[in-house]
């Protein structure tokens, strides 16, 4: 099987509907608006002076270090989604302001190439003491992504020797040699950023390097437990779950894991890593672990929206079916390495029914986490909010009813944005000779090869329409679980479906050729597996990819007291003016107790019809603070 890779960012140009309109919006909104936020601009808001200690790493100020010891990264992810907007709208003022953060961040590089302004202003004496905890190898990754991404942006060198520079020290630093360190990442995704460095350089010691790292980890003894004993170890964050071996997935060799375990994000990013390294490398047994643990993840411990990770303490994966929909904690960045591996896993397999998860995580839960104005912010993306509740007790404090203009830890909004402007990535592929597409947006792609025009509102209109700007268009179209084609034609013509590895192959096109394809986006039910014992009873509702909720603004208080009816008759309308939203009504039944005054009661409450308003669960607390579900009480 030829690999699967993403068209280039700037073959493909979104003509309408929700990927233009987030486009759009990120551009605008988002990348100043968090720009303003990295200088500490905006009032307010958690302070992050990231922008101030590249300046004082670099020696153009003077003061000491502030905020995490990870906050490095927020400015490299702001620089990586800023590359692919520029990729995308060829915005030269926007350039010129991220070539001044490819020169700070040059400046800030120490002469053997070092770089990570935490060590350099606060501890310079204690690079590498603490992987576990120091993130040093965590901020080296989202760095050589940001290079890689500004390179291929701007064909501009500078930053990606700079990157450069900073791996080649890490492969003197990092190995199996007498007097290397042969310890890993505390916080994996130094191993994807490596990967991608050596895909545009071809230095095969950045690959060897990340598969160390993956090949180290898990290995007897392990290295934390060693670090922890070296006197003066610094314990950075004094959290007990950090020292269990499956918090940062260190239990057992990755190619042997079995299971989804402790840290959300950190396992997610690994996991991609071993996809890509199993993909270039041809890796068997790694290949054998992803498809295992991509089991273990969406079947097993996914929530419906895409969000993983079910518990606040360690951000982490628990058991199996532990899907709690009102304490979950779905960190936005677990949702957008969720993408990345199933992804990869697609290029690995060939298979496009990974891409379900895509979609799935994409439209709800990385949706889900910015506002419609692009300056607030989820981290945390629960299935059910009552701000009464989370106001009084303590085991909702991570959860929050309203967005966030910001964090102190703000490794989400950076993620969103560069997510965001980087999805025409994910939505075509291309193996040489085959357009692969995996999402259909309404775009045109020029990119030598391909020539095309898509019209469409998906995830909203059923219809994909295929215009071939050029003869010879070779064109393979995932079939959606969520979506499913249900007719197809080529120039008003009939075409069979057939289904092989995930894609409808259609004939070769020539110049004016037009396929137009419909798709089944009937709202209907999802019910949990019954061992997800929250939502014995309830239901929630899909259209296409997108999950719905019910949002107090629309249905009043007491959500937990609607039924939906066991027959649902849906009707469809357009509240938003959002990339062609829709909202769905249905009539349901509203529980009604007889004494409202009675704790307990001796009387079963009275059931009255009640209209039901359901939203893409995306747009939800975009109208002010209120209560919020997904999984609902169906009532015969």
């Amino acid at each position: 099987m030829k690999q699967i890779t993403p068209l280039p960012l700037r073959c493909v140009r979104f003509t309408d509907g929700l990927p233009q309109r987030m486009q759009q919006l990120v551009k605008e909104k988002v990348i100043p608006y968090q720009w303003d936020t990295l200088h500490d601009r905006v009032s307010g808001v958690a302070k992050s002076h990231c922008i101030e200690n590249f300046r004082i790493a670099a020696g153009l100020s003077q003061g000491e270090f502030y905020g995490n010891i990870f906050q490095d990264s927020d400015l490299y992810k702001w620089l990586e989604a800023t590359a692919y907007c520029i990729e995308v709208f060829h915005n030269p003022e926007q350039e010129a302001i991220a070539d001044s953060i490819c020169e700070l961040i040059r400046m800030a590089q120490q002469p053997d190439g070092y770089i990570n302004t935490y060590y350099t202003i606060k501890e310079p004496d204690g690079r590498f003491t603490t992987l576990q905890q120091g993130h040093e190898l965590y901020c080296a990754g989202h760095f050589f992504e940001a290079a890689v991404a500004y390179y291929k942006a701007t064909s501009k060198r500078a930053i990606l020797d700079t990157a450069c520079r900073f791996a080649d020290y890490l492969t003197l630093v990092f190995g199996p040699g007498e007097g290397q360190n042969h310890g890993y990442p505390g916080h994996q995704v130094a191993e994807v950023g490596l990967i991608k460095l050596y895909k545009v350089t071809n230095n095969e010691a950045y690959l060897n390097l990340a598969a160390y790292f993956i090949s180290q980890r898990g290995q007897r003894p392990l290295y934390f437990p060693m670090e922890r004993e070296r006197p003066g170890y610094k314990d950075i964050f004094n959290q007990p779950v950090i020292n269990l071996p499956t918090y940062a997935q260190t239990h057992i060799e990755p190619a042997r894991q079995t299971e989804a375990v402790g840290h959300a994000v950190r396992a997610l990013y690994m996991y991609s890593a071993m996809a890509d390294l199993a993909t270039l490398c041809g890796d068997d047994a790694l290949a054998r672990a992803c498809n295992v643990l991509y089991k273990s993840v969406t079947q097993r411990r996914m929530y419906i929206t895409g969000g993983v990770g079910s518990t606040y303490i360690g951000e982490s994966f628990t058991g199996d079916y532990d899907l709690p929909n009102d304490t979950i904690y779905g960190e936005s960045c677990a949702s957008v390495a969720l993408m990345m591996f199933a992804s990869r896993m697609t290029s690995l397999t060939g298979d496009g029914a990974y891409y379900d998860t895509v979609e799935r995580a994409f439209f709800n839960q990385v949706l889900g986490g910015i506002s419609l104005t692009g300056t607030e912010f989820f981290y945390v993306g629960p299935l059910q909010v009552d701000p009464d509740v989370c106001r009084v007790n303590p085991s909702y404090a991570h959860i929050k009813t309203v967005r966030q203009r910001w964090f102190d830890v703000a490794c989400c909004p950076t993620n969103i944005a560069r997510t965001v402007m980087s999805i025409a990535g994910y939505a075509f592929g291309s193996d040489g000779n085959s357009l692969y597409i995996h999402i259909p947006f309404a775009c045109e792609i020029q990119d030598g090869r391909f020539a095309l025009q898509l019209q469409t509102q998906y995830p909203y209109g059923n219809t994909l329409r295929i215009t071939a700007l050029a003869g010879d268009q070779r064109i393979k179209l995932r079939q959606s679980a969520f979506a499913p084609i249900k007719t197809l034609t080529l120039n008003d013509k009939a075409l069979p479906i057939t289904v092989d590895n995930g894609y409808i192959t259609l004939p070769a096109l020539a110049n004016g050729d037009v396929v137009l394809a419909t798709m089944d986006m009937q709202p209907h039910y999802v019910v949990s597996h019954p061992k997800v014992i929250g939502n014995t009873g309830k239901a929630s509702v899909m259209r296409g990819p997108l999950v719905y909720c019910a949002e107090q603004a629309d249905n009043d208080k007491g959500l937990a007291s609607l039924a939906l009816p066991e027959h649902p008759s849906f009707s469809e309308y357009a509240a938003f003016d959002h990339g062609g939203a829709v909202t769905l009504t249905l009539m349901g039944t509203k529980a009604v107790s007889v004494d409202e005054q009675t704790l307990y009661q001796n009387r079963l409450p009275e059931w009255e019809p009640q209209k039901i308003t359901l939203i893409p669960y995306y747009l939800w607390a975009n109208r002010g603070e209120g209560e919020m579900r997904v999984y609902l009480n169906v009532r015969p």
